[in-house]
């Protein structure tokens, strides 16, 4: 194990990432019965304490066997198996972390799993709920879904419909309590398939928009090249808004507490909440400083932060770009994020406060960057990094690779191996390996299910 500093690192964060699973049908879940944690919604009042039941569980994927393991994180010990029909694609945690949801484009389905545990506010406290690890009743059913985006609480999955079978693309809107009820998610539906994403926001849906092929100005039939804003009126989405600014080939977005920003061949469209149920938009063309072919295509926000980190690559080219974005200043700057040789990022997330963001690569590094104040202009740069594999990569098994999780309370990361056959944790504030889970098979993906905040009584 190998670190790098270019200076004395200060990690106080605590961190979240997710990844992806599909292909969730019948489902046989095998229980191991833990004394310690309670089942069948009995209260546990330790109100989020470092150790307890609220360190959070993680969900890791078994390609071997097709099933999903379910992880106590205050022992590391196992808690559930689900098998699955198939093997999912992708697995993200919900907007209360409470569920994971099993992305199954190919199916047209969404089915989750309940990791158990979860907070609900009861007068003036929160009450603690553990229960064991199951799937759950409810599912979500359209044509292709693909961006999976969650905002404070919300998710919005985007459909992208199919051409060739007629169906056209949607956007379906719910919340973990939504999936408790198993009640109907909120819907928009759209004329024509489209390879978009939808940001969810409170009462508002900012949404990818896709004219036809005579109006539209992107490169890519399938892709959109307009925004518009939705509003919830009586139960339903309407369209209030929609942003005369073009976005070519729009593809990738993400918001922070004052803009929803998304991606676009030749830059970025900034859209800026006024605060008054209305929104204004504009372009920042790519920096002069961006490769030559490169566009952004993928997009981070954290409501911690003013800026949010995009990269910038292309089908054609290994290359990969990190840019820092400020839309509140209309800036776009180059992050030296100094990667080894030939390193390709797999999983990167802004840490639980924002204090900086990890770079997971295909070569086994753990990079974090970080912001610094400079003439009252934030900079982002590298900071340290963490050789997080002492395994030959040339002996990665055919068709996976790293996957990465950051638990969103407390200053720990998850990142799988499959080559060794485990699980490391990380400690943040340290930067450094203190334990890990062993594993009797090659782990595919990983996601963090818990309580993101603690509350005391």
């Amino acid at each position: 194990m190998k670190i790098f500093f270019n200076r004395p690192l200060l990690l106080s964060l605590a961190v979240s990432a997710s990844m992806v699973l599909t292909g969730c049908g019948d489902v046989k879940t095998t229980i191991n019965e833990k004394a310690s944690i309670p089942v069948d919604d009995d209260h546990d009042h330790d109100g989020g304490e470092p150790g307890g039941v609220s360190a959070g569980r993680l969900l890791i994927v078994n390609t071997v066997d097709i099933e999903a393991e379910v992880y106590d994180l205050s022992d590391s010990d196992l808690l559930a198996t689900v098998s699955l029909d198939a093997l999912p694609g992708a697995v993200y945690a919900t907007g209360g972390y409470r569920y994971a949801a099993l992305i199954e484009r190919n199916a047209d389905k969404v089915g989750f799993i309940d990791g158990g545990l979860w907070q609900e506010a009861h007068d003036d406290h929160f009450d603690l709920f553990t229960t064991m690890p199951s799937l759950s009743n409810f599912s979500l059913s359209g044509s292709r879904p693909t961006h999976f985006v969650p905002h404070d609480g919300q998710v919005a999955v985007f459909m992208d419909g199919d051409a060739t079978t007629g169906a056209n693309a949607g956007v379906q809107v719910f919340d973990d309590h939504m999936i408790e009820e198993s009640d109907t998610p909120l819907a928009v539906e759209f004329s024509m398939p489209q390879h978009g994403v939808a940001e969810p926001r409170g009462e508002h849906l900012l949404a990818s928009l896709r004219r036809d092929d005579a109006e539209s100005t992107s490169s890519n039939p399938i892709l959109p090249d307009q925004v518009g804003v939705y509003h919830l009126h009586d139960g339903s989405y309407e369209l209030e808004q929609t942003f005369d600014v073009p976005c070519p080939d729009l593809h990738g977005a993400a918001q922070n507490e004052t803009h929803v920003v998304f991606a676009c061949s030749d830059g970025v469209l900034l859209v800026t909440d006024n605060g008054d149920d209305t929104y204004s938009a504009q372009k920042l063309l790519n920096s002069d400083e961006m490769a030559e072919g490169l566009r952004i295509g993928s997009l981070w926000g954290h409501h911690e932060s003013g800026q949010l980190i995009g990269q910038a690559s292309a089908r054609t080219s290994d290359a990969i770009q990190f840019f820092s974005i400020d839309p509140a200043e209309a800036n776009m700057e180059l992050i030296d994020w100094q990667p080894m040789a030939g390193a390709m990022p797999l999983a990167r997330e802004f840490t639980y406060e924002a204090e900086q963001f990890a770079i997971l690569d295909d070569q086994g590094y753990l990079t974090l960057i970080e912001p610094h104040l400079d003439g009252g202009h934030t900079h982002w740069e590298y900071g340290a990094r963490l050789d997080v594999s002492n395994a030959d990569v040339s002996t990665m098994p055919e068709g996976m690779n790293f996957s990465m999780t950051l638990a969103k309370n407390g200053h720990s990361a998850y990142i799988a191996d499959p080559i060794e056959q485990h699980v490391l944790i990380i400690d943040l504030e340290i930067l450094q390996i203190v334990g890990d889970i062993e594993l009797e098979y090659a782990p595919a993906m990983i996601t963090w299910l818990g309580i993101a905040e603690a509350h005391d009584h």
